[in-house]
């Protein structure tokens, strides 16, 4: 066997594989022999079938699947004995027709797409924004308000303010506005946010219990999934309403929060650790800016890649991406077709290839114990969140080895670390210029 590269520019090659019966043989008579042992034929007994009749009727398709791996695992072996970096996958070249039956030497060919030859310039002579996401007092008075709600109680007040929930009876009206006969009925519970209008949310405010509100429900809720949830009609069903229905309010619940006292600090954070509000809205400052350091780093990994894109050029082999394209989708498709969202691909690819790039000359990788160690952290967080102790550490172990036989979570996981440790080359690596912005600048910002 013989193989040969010939390069056609500096992205683009063609790999020769040229066979004689001397490569092919020795493989095929094994697995001929091997045929012969089961073949079980009319007119023999098993495995006394003759050669002759074997090769008959096996030779060729044998012939055929040796030769295909012969050179699937020689192509494999010669890109990584050469160290050829190479895009896609090699793409047989259309040949001359073969004649398996009497043909014994061989010449295939193959495309190969070359990865570009390029420098990735990062330094701290470059200046990359790092924002730090500032909490005004609205957003903290939100936080707190939040908090006091969580910790707080239920009541069932006399009188329907704007923030309750109504609990009472719908019924169907004709259009007499007298009950339905047969018509619609249904007990549910309505919040005052989920309508639509001023005016019908002033009908329930100040009502009390037993108070009759007349609405439409296809003006008065702000969403038909929920307003035929609340009717226990299909949504087929609540499409072709025209009736105006009743809502007699039954029941008035308010959840009364919680105040901000030491009662209050002691749940949240445990006895001691918070002594008065001051220290409260001091501490829920730090929680709520911290929750954005990930969408800021984001941010900033994203501008960072963004300059990158930019200030690093390098040309693809994109005749060979576009027929490579065609031959891995999972649907045919034609050359006009890929061509239309090839520009979108291409930037994808580029990235990928720069990224690489700077992966392997930093040595910026994911390991098990990597993957196996952010997901303890994940568990027993989870775990926490929901007021339960963190388990053994042989356990834990276990836990994570189970996420992580899940590939979904796994290829997330491994994604996530990736994306962080990336992340944190770029910090290292470009100069940084902090600057602290509200939250509603930041996602005008990220949004822009």
């Amino acid at each position: 066997m013989n193989i040969s590269k010939e390069n056609i520019d500096s992205l683009n090659a063609v790999l020769k594989i040229e066979l004689s019966a001397a490569d092919y043989q020795e493989r095929v008579a094994t697995v001929l022999a091997d045929y012969r042992k089961t073949a079980d034929m009319p007119g023999f007994r098993k495995g006394k079938v003759p050669m002759g009749v074997v090769k008959k009727r096996y030779g060729i398709p044998v012939k055929v699947e040796e030769i295909n791996k012969i050179l699937s695992d020689s192509v494999t072996k010669y890109i990584v004995d050469e160290k050829l970096d190479i895009l896609g996958n090699p793409l047989p070249k259309e040949s001359e027709q073969i004649d398996w039956e009497r043909q014994e030497e061989f010449v295939f060919e193959y495309e190969l797409g070359l990865a570009p030859s390029f420098e990735v310039k990062i330094s701290k002579k470059i200046q990359l924004d790092l924002y730090k996401v500032k909490a005004d007092k609205a957003m903290i008075d939100r936080y707190a308000e939040d908090i006091a709600k969580r910790y707080g109680k239920m009541s069932s007040p006399e009188k329907v303010e704007e923030k309750d929930l109504v609990y009472g009876t719908f019924q169907e009206l004709d259009s007499e506005g007298v009950a339905l006969e047969g018509g619609i009925t249904n007990q549910a519970s309505v919040s005052l946010d989920a309508l639509k209008t001023r005016k019908l949310k002033n009908e329930f405010i100040g009502s009390e219990k037993s108070t009759v509100v007349i609405l439409d429900p296809k003006k008065g809720f702000e969403n038909d999934t929920d307003a035929a949830a609340m009717l226990n009609v299909d949504k087929e069903v609540y499409a072709t309403l025209q009736a105006k229905f009743s809502f007699t309010i039954d029941n008035i619940s308010r959840m009364e929060p919680a105040e901000l006292n030491t009662e209050l600090f002691d749940k949240v954070y445990g006895e001691g650790v918070v002594k008065n509000e001051k220290e409260f809205r001091e501490k829920i400052t730090l929680e709520s800016e911290n929750m954005f350091v990930g969408e800021a780093d984001r941010k900033f990994q994203n501008d960072a890649v963004d300059y990158l894109l930019e200030k690093t050029s390098f040309d693809l082999p994109e005749e060979f991406l576009k027929r490579w394209m065609q031959t891995v989708s999972e649907k045919p498709v034609t050359l006009d077709e890929i061509e239309k969202d090839f520009e979108g691909y291409k930037k994808s690819l580029k990235w990928q290839i720069i990224e690489n790039k700077i992966a392997k000359e930093n040595n910026i990788s994911v390991s098990r114990e990597d993957a196996v160690a952010e997901t303890k952290k994940l568990i027993t967080a989870q775990m926490a969140q929901y007021g339960q102790l963190s388990p053994e550490e042989e356990q834990l172990e276990q836990y994570a080895q189970q996420v992580l036989e899940n590939k979904d979570e796994e290829k997330n996981i491994y994604d996530r670390l990736f994306s962080s440790k990336m992340t944190d080359h770029f910090k290292s690596s470009f100069k940084l210029k902090e600057k602290e912005i509200s939250y509603e600048d930041f996602v005008k910002l990220a949004q822009a």
